[in-house]
């Protein structure tokens, strides 16, 4: 009986842990846009499958007779999928740091990334051909398998590692972020050595959600960086990117882009159809650059009805390209939307050259300048119709 109620209890545990993740995802609202937002995202969802499949596999062990298929399939997740978890805080880390200062961040992605996938398939080998190497069933019991702790082993190694990564890249982490992301991997360290060490003590996905809720509370929420009505960027955290990439591009020689964009008419669609329009159509736009541009582009809301694109795009055709592909997905929303008013935007583009050291304030300028030469255009064919 005393064995149950301690299994009851980190049911319950599990439960109230899988009811916060629930709530942070919730909260999380429409900040998903950012880079560091989505890979936030991808750890909760990650925790929350894997709290549910312990539950599960939980369940299992109290009710053999009626739910065995739930343990076994509870326990594979577990095992084929928990490393994910450490990728995704790795992937998360890499959006608060600053990419000049970075070190290891290539090297370190991929050692998570092979790891992960080499686990996984060898925990679906041993499953699926009965081989018992990291775990197995003795009738109905769980019974931890030979190569358990060396498992077990490499997965700690790992999260030490994502520790060791934070320290030595310190001085990298962006003021005032430092200590809820030095937090995190050490409070997920010591949830993974209870569990590891101590069969009895489930506590990596717990002490993983409290290193979560820090995280949410002193970062996701309180990111000055961020414009919480498209999800995008606002004019500070452009402002920074920008910054980094012209002091990475003076350091290395490496090239990038810019693209900055205006709203056409905006003021005609707030005054005539009221600031919830507005506000719909900067969602619209926003939706569309993400859509069009990759993972390693920055997107932000300048301000007012503008935004601006920052991304490794090196060469002219591509550039031009690549704001054909915006013109189309405008021209594609129109087409299909019963709104009463279009969508056009004005852009100007400008590929950074090193050799010029032009300031983040001549750049923006120059851009500027480019894409009022395309709004005055569009107002003087506005003009003839």
């Amino acid at each position: 009986m005393g064995i149950l109620l301690a299994i009851s209890g980190w049911i319950i545990l599990n439960f109230y842990t899988a009811l916060l993740l629930i709530l942070v995802l919730i909260f999380q609202g429409k900040t998903i846009n950012t880079k560091s937002a989505e890979h936030f995202v991808q750890l909760v969802v990650m925790t929350f499958i894997l709290v549910a499949a312990e539950t599960v596999g939980h369940i299992g062990e109290l009710y053999p007779e009626n739910y065995s298929i739930g343990m076994k399939i509870g326990y594979y997740i577990i095992y084929a999928l928990d490393p994910a978890d450490y990728l995704f805080t790795i992937l998360y880390i890499n959006c608060w740091l600053d990419e000049t200062k970075a070190k290891f961040q290539k090297e370190v992605t991929l050692v998570y990334r092979i790891f992960m996938g080499l686990n996984f398939v060898l925990v679906t080998i041993s499953v699926l051909f009965n081989l018992d190497w990291f775990y197995y069933f003795d009738g109905m019991n769980y019974v931890r398998g030979p190569y358990f702790l060396v498992r077990g082993a490499f997965v700690l190694l790992l999260c030490v590692l994502v520790s060791v990564y934070v320290l030595i890249n310190y001085n990298a982490i962006y003021t005032g972020y430092v200590k809820p992301i030095l937090a995190f991997p050490l409070i997920a360290m010591f949830g993974a050595f209870l569990q590891i060490f101590f069969t009895d003590m489930n506590m990596t996905y717990a002490s993983i959600t409290i290193g979560i809720l820090i995280v949410f509370f002193y970062l996701q929420t309180k990111n000055l960086d961020i414009d919480y009505l498209t999800g995008a960027l606002n004019r500070r955290g452009i402002d920074i990117v920008m910054e980094n990439r012209i002091k990475n591009s003076l350091s290395t020689g490496h090239q990038f882009s810019a693209i900055m964009m205006d709203l056409d008419r905006f003021k005609e669609i707030n005054d005539t159809y009221g600031h919830n329009e507005g506000d719909y159509a900067l969602k619209i736009v926003s939706a569309i650059l993400y859509k069009v541009f990759s993972d390693d582009a920055a997107i932000g809301r300048f301000g007012g009805d503008e935004f601006c694109v920052i991304s490794n795009i090196s060469s002219q055709d591509e550039l031009e390209e690549r704001i054909e592909l915006i013109d189309d997905e405008m021209e594609l929303w129109n087409y299909k939307s019963e709104k009463p008013y279009k969508l056009e935007i004005s852009m100007g583009s400008m590929i950074y050259n090193p050799a010029n050291s032009m300031s983040v304030k001549q750049f923006q300028i120059a851009i500027d300048e480019l894409m009022y030469i395309q709004k005055r255009q569009h107002h003087l064919a506005d003009n003839r119709r």
